[in-house]
């Protein structure tokens, strides 16, 4: 139990410091109302990691409400309909890290939890060679997002006790 719990804080650790990293260069510019609707129209359109990898090198300054949820709907889709394609993924964050934590950081509690399941089943169970940092961070994420979606329907959820009052 220790040993998973000192690996799923490694995993966060890492996730961390690659957010930080990746802050400075997204932030640095402003996000226009052209740039938002280009971001916007994008997300209808994440259909592969190029895609992503554009959208994130194009609008990541524009990762906000509504195209970060479309943003974390295109990542999902392509790792839970498409998970034999994080192949292509790793190879371009190898030539871009910034992509990681833009990846990760859409693994989040606006996915529903059976595509958060299914994330967290497929890289426990069929990570692909080589590819092992990336997918016990996938799972890390995966399981944060879950938890934190079980924390919310818990808030939205009255208890027994405060329906019978």
């Amino acid at each position: 139990m220790v040993r998973n719990a000192d690996a799923a804080r490694r995993v966060l650790c890492v996730v961390a410091a690659v957010t930080l990293l990746w802050m400075p260069s997204a932030y640095g510019k402003t996000c226009t109302q052209r740039d938002a609707m280009a971001a916007d129209a994008m997300t209808d359109h994440l259909d592969s990691w190029a895609k992503i990898g554009e959208t994130f090198t194009k609008y990541g300054h524009c990762d906000d409400g509504s195209i970060a949820e479309g943003n974390s709907e295109g990542v999902a889709r392509l790792l839970v309909d498409h998970w034999s394609q994080l192949p292509q993924l790793g190879t371009m964050i190898e030539h871009n890290q910034p992509l990681r934590a833009f990846v990760l950081r859409h693994v989040d509690a606006t996915l529903n939890s059976t595509d958060l399941d299914k994330i967290i089943a497929l890289a426990t169970s069929s990570c692909p060679s080589g590819m092992d940092s990336l997918c016990q961070e996938l799972k890390g994420a995966g399981s944060q997002a879950a938890a934190e979606l079980a924390e919310e329907s818990k808030r939205q959820v009255p208890s027994l006790n405060d329906r019978a009052r």
